[in-house]
């Protein structure tokens, strides 16, 4: 799990002095934390533990939180920093990573709900003990949707008893200026509290490009902080897919589908025998190929077409889909056997929708039995996050059409292509820098004409012996003879590696 730098911020403020901050906000998420090492190149996403006396760097990549232990001055950089008076970096290490424990566990719980689709008010309740607030779900008239708290509200607030003294708070509301302009926005805002006699933090719950439900913690026991509204994010997303979930329309497909799909997506520890058990029940067989295709929710949530349409439309159109929400997108299995259709047929009958509802879509492969149904999603995910990177503008991907791209990132991650290619090539790359030769592009031509030579002078516009020359100069530079099977594929894939890696270069 990652946490927010002004998550982090509270839980060190609970358990020691802060001497200063800088740059709070500016981090997004981090995980970690990890002591910081002079000779170890940061990496963007985590937190930096640094004592009095270490050296830093100029400057840090983004994305990073750097955790000072004892005073010192603030670093001339960017990044998030908090300097506590405590000395001891383990304590800071140990105070850390018991705030990361607590808030996993608690999403991890709310996982867990979901997966048992328990309701709204149960996930309130598990996330009492992180607010320390009362927390509510108001409906879009303001009756309460959901509630928990220590004490009975409507003991404390007028809002909560019925009667005339809630009627003329609700009217007050609705007139208010500033609470009809925040009441459809995304993401958190602080209600008025000369309204409503207290000082609340709400996120709203978007249905039809409205706020169709209000989720608010009530300050009663502690001040409102940055950190509840980074908290009150991650439980409202959780609370929308409850509710959403709970007011799509199953209809003729069996609840337990859904139930059985979403603990194979949250669980990774899941037993595939039972979960192939389960499927059959609901007469998904074994025997049968599956397709997995994610919506991405922001984008239709900016053009008011809501979660449960979208889900209620699959299931009408595909008699062999299972629509639902999860993780803030519209996740559909398709068991072909029951739709009776391949990909390419469906692909063909949603390209209209997808279009007409500026939604963004990511394909798995087709693959038959149970046992690849959680990597399908992770495919589907994939073919979204890698495919809308390389081309933004185009709304379907499929995961056939990004796996080199992903393949080649993921073998980048921690090394760079100059680190990992053959080490001959960068020899062969400096000798066309300095001479002005074109060796680089002869061996790939020679690489992709599968080592023809009459092909490669061809695709070269060169003469065969000018090209024989040329090979005779890039064996002599790579000190190989270019017959050895695996160190053409070595070849052929550092090319693809700093070819990928040339546009970053230039964009520097």
């Amino acid at each position: 799990m990652k946490l927010t730098d002004r998550i982090i911020l509270s839980c060190l403020e609970n358990n020691f002095k802060i001497i200063y901050t800088a740059y709070i906000g500016a981090s997004g998420k981090v995980q970690g934390p990890l002591f910081y090492d002079e000779n170890q190149a940061p990496e963007s996403g985590w937190i930096y533990i640094v004592s009095a006396d270490d050296t830093l760097p100029e400057s840090f990549p983004e994305g990073i939180l750097l955790i000072s232990a004892g005073e010192r001055s603030k670093a001339d950089c960017r990044v998030s920093q908090i300097c506590v008076e405590e000395r001891e970096a383990v304590r800071i290490h140990n105070v850390l990573m018991t705030c990361f424990f607590f808030y996993e566990e608690w999403e991890e719980q709310l996982t867990k709900i979901q997966i048992d689709f328990g309701g709204a008010e149960e996930l309130l309740r598990a996330s009492l003990p992180v607010f320390e607030n009362p927390l509510v779900i108001f409906r879009e008239d303001f009756r309460v949707k959901a509630s928990a708290s220590d004490q009975a509200l409507e003991k404390s607030y007028p809002l909560f008893k019925a009667g005339r003294e809630q009627m003329e708070i609700i009217s007050a509301l609705l007139q208010d200026v500033d609470f009809r302009k925040n009441r459809h926005v995304q993401g958190t805002y602080l209600g008025p509290w000369q309204i409503l006699g207290f000082r609340s933090l709400n996120w709203n719950v978007i249905k039809n490009g409205v706020s169709a439900y209000i989720l608010s913690v009530i300050e009663q026991k502690k001040p409102l902080s940055g950190a509840d509204e980074d908290l009150l994010e991650i439980l409202g997303s959780h609370v929308r897919s409850a509710l959403y979930n709970s007011e799509i329309a199953v209809g003729k497909h069996d609840e337990s589908l859904q139930k059985v799909l979403l603990s194979i997506l949250s669980d990774r520890t899941k037993d595939y025998l039972e979960a192939s058990r389960q499927l059959n029940e609901c007469g998904w067989y074994r025997d049968h190929g599956y397709l997995c295709l994610v919506f991405r929710v922001s984008h239709y949530e900016q053009n008011n077409l809501p979660a449960t349409s979208i889900c209620n439309y699959m299931m009408e159109q595909f008699s062999g889909c299972c629509s639902f929400l999860f993780k803030d997108d519209i996740v559909n299995f398709f068991d072909l056997d029951l739709c009776n259709l391949g990909l390419g047929e469906i692909e063909t009958l949603l390209k209209p929708f997808i279009r007409d509802s500026y939604l963004k879509a990511g394909y798995s492969r087709t693959v038959k039995g149970h046992l690849n149904i959680r990597r399908q999603y992770v495919q589907s995910i994939l073919a979204l996050e890698v495919g809308t990177r390389k081309r933004p503008d185009i709304w379907i991907h499929h995961f056939d059409q990004i796996v080199v791209a992903y393949m080649m990132e993921e073998i980048t991650r921690r090394l760079p292509a100059e680190m990992l290619c053959h080490e001959g090539l960068l020899r062969l790359r400096e000798y066309d820098t300095l001479h002005g030769t074109p060796y680089m592009e002869t061996l790939q031509i020679y690489l992709e004409h599968h080592q023809n030579a009459v092909q490669s002078a061809k695709a070269l516009y060169i003469h065969r012996s000018t090209f024989l020359y040329r090979m005779e100069k890039i064996r002599e530079i790579l000190d190989s003879d270019l017959t050895d099977s695996e160190e053409l594929f070595y070849l052929g894939l550092s090319l693809h590696l700093l070819d990928m890696e040339a546009p970053a270069l230039m964009n520097r």
